[in-house]
């Protein structure tokens, strides 16, 4: 940069003084593109295309500079219509993508998936416009005047758009990222108005490279150089972190739409100016044509992601309605919007045995209640409590089988819904959430000694009758667990008393005394619970 500014000042116009301009701009280009590229290697995954992007952006106008090069250099003259214009309208739309991605911020994972193509979609359009505008004057029917009016066109629309964007990051962002942002958007508003200059000053004949003004533009290209250093290592902010994030976002969204409308209306401009060239003409209907469809597709892609992000956060929003906040079981909602269902598979299998096994086709219901509950939290703090109840939510969904749904019932109060199984091994699956819950010590954050908790269990088998399935509903059997759970805790804890009809009882007991519950007489189950100290035993009353 020093370089370029003596020599402006110090040499005349001459083949030497363009020689040593070419190659400082070269090598400033060259030196921002591996500056931002080096930072996709210190930065996180979903960040680092944004930076490689950047770096090549410059590498791609490094190809056009030297295409420059070779006409002011070799050919010692100064080209009218030139590949290098590609290189440089190119190297630019990968600029304004990169810095539309925003590198101080990360993105969330729906931001990625749906503003990403958004912004490819205007980009696409760029491209089109180049495409549409320019190339038909410079190759199909060469004329100067229209390919630089257009050029100029699409030149000062790619200045006002990175502009825009690097004026709206140094407004949203903070700490270094503003200071980024505010040294890219003196450069691009200095580079706007040099632009102009240049142009201006080809038109009237008195363009020379090495002037003053492409020492201007050396201090623009060191200065991105600059900017790529100062945010190396940089972390971004997490999109969801940042309140402009989701606003942004649909902006691009919004700006994107009206592509679907711009198309239709360039493509019915050049089907009916017949007052173009006929390669002119041709080319620029087959090219909207082509450009409809590919837009077209592109929004049919966005549609059908919208609909999955739809789909996925109504998913989400379901489960959070059906799931307990704290324990990540399910919730009363849940077994009142299931429950129906398993009823009657139940009822079925026992009206047509065809349909299923006759075997593991009843229901049972576990009600578990945490014994001394409130001592807990009196004596270590809610706190502790509510990591008492998720450590016993994960313990019953332990000795549960896949097939069965833990359900916070309220309070420190859990269900057990076990279906498919067997009400002859119901009492199994009790001793099993017995022992999961109260055999081993809870060891809790800021803890040193383990606390002991244990549990109560009530349940009851649905259907209540073999013989008669509809004979008591299920919420009659959900009202004989209850009760057996208050049973259980009214005999001493850490037990469950199990509920079958008269005369019926597990597998290897022998039938116990008729009880009462509920008005309903029960051949009842105790199951007792882990003792500390000594062995857990089970017995039958």
């Amino acid at each position: 940069m020093a370089g370029q500014v003596v020599a402006s000042i110090l040499l005349s116009k001459s083949f030497r003084l363009t020689a040593i301009t070419d190659w400082i701009t070269l090598a400033l280009m060259l030196s921002a593109s591996i500056a931002f590229s080096r930072n996709a290697f210190t930065t996180n995954l979903q960040q680092r295309w944004v930076w490689a992007l950047l770096g090549f952006g410059y590498a791609v106008e490094v190809c056009g500079q030297f295409l420059w090069m070779y006409w002011e250099l070799v050919r010692q003259q100064i080209p009218l219509m030139s590949l290098g214009d590609a290189c440089v309208f190119l190297s630019w739309v990968c600029l304004i993508l990169g810095f539309a991605l925003r590198p101080h911020v990360e993105p969330t994972k729906q931001q990625l998936r749906l503003g990403t193509l958004d912004l490819f979609t205007l980009l696409l359009a760029g491209l089109y416009l180049y495409l549409f505008l320019v190339v038909p004057w410079q190759y199909l029917a060469p004329d100067s005047k229209s390919y630089g009016l257009a050029y100029k066109f699409l030149a000062l629309s790619q200045d006002v758009t990175l502009l825009s964007i690097v004026a709206l990051g140094w407004r949203q962002s903070s700490g270094r990222w503003r200071n980024f942002y505010a040294l890219l958007t003196a450069i691009v508003a200095v580079d706007t108005v040099m632009e102009y200059v240049v142009d201006t000053l080809a038109e009237d004949g008195i363009y020379f490279s090495g002037g003053w003004y492409d020492s201007t533009s050396a201090v623009c290209l060191a200065g991105m150089t600059i900017a790529a250093l100062m945010v190396q290592g940089l972390d971004p902010v997490r999109g969801d972190a940042d309140s402009e994030s989701e606003r942004y976002w649909r902006w691009a969204s919004h700006l994107a739409t009206p592509i679907s409308i711009v198309l239709p209306l360039l493509a019915a401009w050049s089907f009916f100016d017949r007052g173009l060239p006929t390669s002119v003409w041709t080319f620029r209907v087959v090219l909207s044509l082509t450009a409809a469809v590919i837009f077209g597709f592109l929004g049919v892609v966005k549609q059908t992601r919208l609909e999955r992000e739809l789909a996925a956060a109504n998913h989400e929003l379901l489960e959070a309605s059906v799931t307990d906040s704290l324990t990540g079981v399910r919730n009363r909602r849940f077994f009142d919007n299931s429950i129906e269902a398993d009823v009657q598979q139940v009822l079925r299998s026992y009206a047509k045995p065809e349909l299923g096994s006759p075997r593991n086709r009843d229901l049972v219901f576990y009600f578990v209640d945490i014994d001394h509950f409130k001592r807990v939290n009196d004596e270590f703090g809610h706190q502790t409590g509510d990591q008492i109840l998720v450590e016993v939510a994960r313990r019953i969904n332990s000795a549960a089988r896949l097939s069965d749904t833990v359900i916070r019932w309220g309070g420190e109060e859990f269900l057990l819904v076990s279906r498919c199984t067997e009400r002859k091994d119901a009492h199994v699956l009790a001793q099993r959430v017995l022992d999961a819950v109260g055999k081993e010590p809870y060891h809790l954050e800021g803890s040193e000694t383990g606390i002991h908790v244990t549990c109560s269990l009530g349940w009851a088998v649905f259907p209540w009758s073999e013989a008669e399935p509809n004979y008591q509903s299920y919420e009659q059997v959900l009202l004989l667990a209850d009760c057996a759970l208050y049973r259980a805790k009214d005999s001493g804890r850490n037990r469950a008393i199990g509920c079958l009809p008269v005369g019926e009882t597990v597998r290897n007991r022998s039938a116990a005394p008729t009880i009462f519950i509920n008005g309903i007489r029960v051949s009842p189950v105790t199951t007792l619970g882990h003792r500390v100290g000594r062995a857990a035993a089970t017995s039958t009353r």
